[in-house]
C-alpha cells in the first residue's frame, strides 16, 4: 500500500499527546517521563511495522527494517523526538513519523529493500537538557566517549548520570553508545523548514544543499557612566548609544546581502538606570551563512563597523569571546536522488540551504552521505504552539522520502 495521509496525521497527533500543555503546544524534554512514554509508543509502532527496535545506551531509539542483503551498510532516516519548551508538534517528530510511514507502506506491500533501512528517533537535539545541540547523535559519533556522565551537568541541576539512571540506561552510556557511523551508506532527514521560503513560493518541498554555519561575537562596549541630567550631550561617552549604532549597522549589512542573516539578540546594559548615562554594554552578534567564506567576509565588515563606531564615539570596544561553527555541505549525490524522486512524484521543489541546525549536520560532518527534505511551515512559524504544516504537502513530501530511501537502499 502507498503512504497514507490519515495515518501520518494520526501518528503526529498521538505523539503530540505526550507532553501536551493546557494552553497549547508541547513540552517533551529529553529523559523526562513524557519523553520516555513517547519513546515507548514509537517503539511499539516500529515493532508493529515489522522492524526490530531498541534504545541505544544514550537514549536514541532505532528501528531496523532488515534488508535482503543485511551485510551491506544501511540507509537511515529519522529526526529528533525532543521538543523545545512549549514547542510545536512537527519539529523533529514529523521526520520520525515520515520515516516510520515509509517502512509501514513497505511492510504492507511486502517489499524488502536490498539494504537494511533504519529509523532513528534521536534524543536531546534541542539542547534544552545540557546546553549542547544534537547531543544524542554526537554521543553516537564518539565525541564524549572520554567523559563520565557526572561531568555533564543538566541545565536545571543534576547531571547526565542521574538522567541515565532514571531512564534505566547504563552509566557507561557515553562509551557504549559511541558506535560511530561506519555502518551507514546514507542518512536522510525530513524536517519542517522552520522558515517561510517554501510557502511563499508555493512549493511542496525543499532539497537542502547545506546547513549553515554561524559566527558569534561577544563584545563589551566601555563608555563612562555619568549623571543623565548634568552631563551635556557633547561630553557623553554613552555605551548604549554606541551599541545602537552597532546593532543598526549589523542590520544594514545583512539587509544588503541575502547570503547571510545577522542578529543581535543579547544585550546587557550597566548600570541600567533611568537617570544614568550607560557606562557599559555587553552584546552578542550572530551571523549565519551556508558558506564559511561568506562568514569570514561578514566578520571583516563587522570589525570595520566596530572600529568606525569606537572612533566616532570615544567608546572602547573589546572582544570577550567568539564562537564559530562551520557550515556543513550536504551530499550532492543524495540531493540529486531527492530531486529526481520529487520530479518522479510530480512534487514541486527547490534546492535551498537550511538556516537552522539539525542532526543531519552531525552525520554529514562525520562523512555519511547525507540529505535533507524540507516541508513548508505555515507562516514560517516554528518553536511555537502555532507551528504547523499542511498535511497534503506533508504527505507529498513523505512520498518523496519513500522514493528516495527506496532508491538509496537498492544501490
Amino acid at each position: 500500500m502507498a503512504v497514507q495521509y490519515e495515518r501520518i496525521k494520526k501518528t503526529i497527533a498521538a505523539l503530540a499527546a505526550y507532553g501536551t500543555l493546557p494552553q497549547g503546544g508541547t513540552t517533551r524534554l529529553s529523559y523526562t517521563a513524557e519523553y520516555l512514554a513517547a519513546q515507548a509508543f514509537l517503539q511499539r509502532e516500529m515493532l508493529e511495522s515489522g522492524m526490530l527496535a531498541e534504545v541505544d545506551p544514550i537514549g536514541n531509539l532505532i528501528g531496523t527494517y532488515v534488508g535482503r542483503n543485511p551485510e551491506l551498510t544501511a540507509v537511515m532516516s529519522g529526526s529528533h523526538l525532543d521538543t523545545v519548551p512549549a514547542g510545536g508538534n512537527f519539529d523533529g517528530a514529523l521526520g520520525i513519523v515520515a520515516a516510520l510511514e515509509c517502512v509501514r507502506s513497505w511492510q504492507e506491500e511486502g517489499y524488502r529493500p536490498k539494504r537494511t533501512v533504519r529509523v532513528i528517533a534521536t534524543i536531546e537535539e534541542e539542547c534544552t537538557a545540557f546546553g549542547m545541540a544534537c547531543f544524542g547523535v554526537r554521543v553516537r559519533g564518539g565525541e564524549f566517549k572520554k567523559q563520565q556522565p557526572e561531568s555533564i551537568v543538566h541545565l536545571t541541576g543534576g547531571s547526565l548520570a542521574e538522567c541515565l539512571q532514571a531512564a534505566g540506561l547504563p552509566h557507561s552510556a557515553l562509551q557504549d553508545a559511541a558506535v560511530g557511523f561506519q555502518d551507514l551508506a546514507a542518512f536522510v532527514e525530513l524536517h519542517i523548514e522552520q522558515g517561510a521560503d517554501l510557502e511563499e513560493r508555493g512549493l511542496t518541498c525543499g532539497a537542502v544543499t547545506a546547513i549553515v554555519g554561524y559566527d558569534r561575537l561577544f563584545l563589551t562596549l566601555h563608555g563612562e557612566a555619568n549623571h543623565a541630567g548634568t552631563t551635556s550631550m557633547r561630553r557623553r561617552r554613552d555605551a548604549l548609544a554606541a551599541a545602537a549604532e552597532v546593532i543598526l549597522g549589523v542590520k544594514e549589512l545583512a539587509e544588503a546581502d541575502d547570503r547571510f542573516v545577522a542578529t543581535v539578540g543579547q544585550l546587557n546594559v550597566t548600570p541600567n538606570a533611568v537617570n544614568i548615562v550607560p557606562g557599559k554594554v555587553q552584546l552578542a552578534i550572530e551571523t549565519r551563512a551556508a558558506d564559511d567564506r561568506v562568514l569570514a567576509e561578514v566578520r571583516a565588515k563587522i570589525m570595520s563597523l566596530l572600529e568606525r563606531t569606537a572612533s566616532k564615539s570615544g567608546i572602547v570596544i573589546t572582544k570577550e569571546n567568539d564562537f564559530h561553527v562551520a557550515a556543513v555541505p550536504l551530499s550532492e549525490s543524495v540531493r540529486k536522488v531527492i530531486e529526481q524522486s520529487a520530479a518522479g512524484c510530480g512534487v514541486s521543489f527547490q534546492a535551498m540551504p537550511s538556516w537552522a541546525g539539525h542532526d543531519a549536520q552531525i552525520f554529514a560532518a562525520s562523512g555519511v552521505p547525507t540529505g535533507m527534505i524540507f516541508v513548508p511551515s505555515i507562516n514560517g512559524v516554528s518553536h511555537s504552539k502555532e507551528e504547523s504544516s499542511d498535511f497534503q504537502s506533508v504527505t507529498q513530501a513523505v512520498k518523496v522520502l519513500e522514493k528516495t530511501l527506496k532508491t538509496l537502499a537498492e544501490v
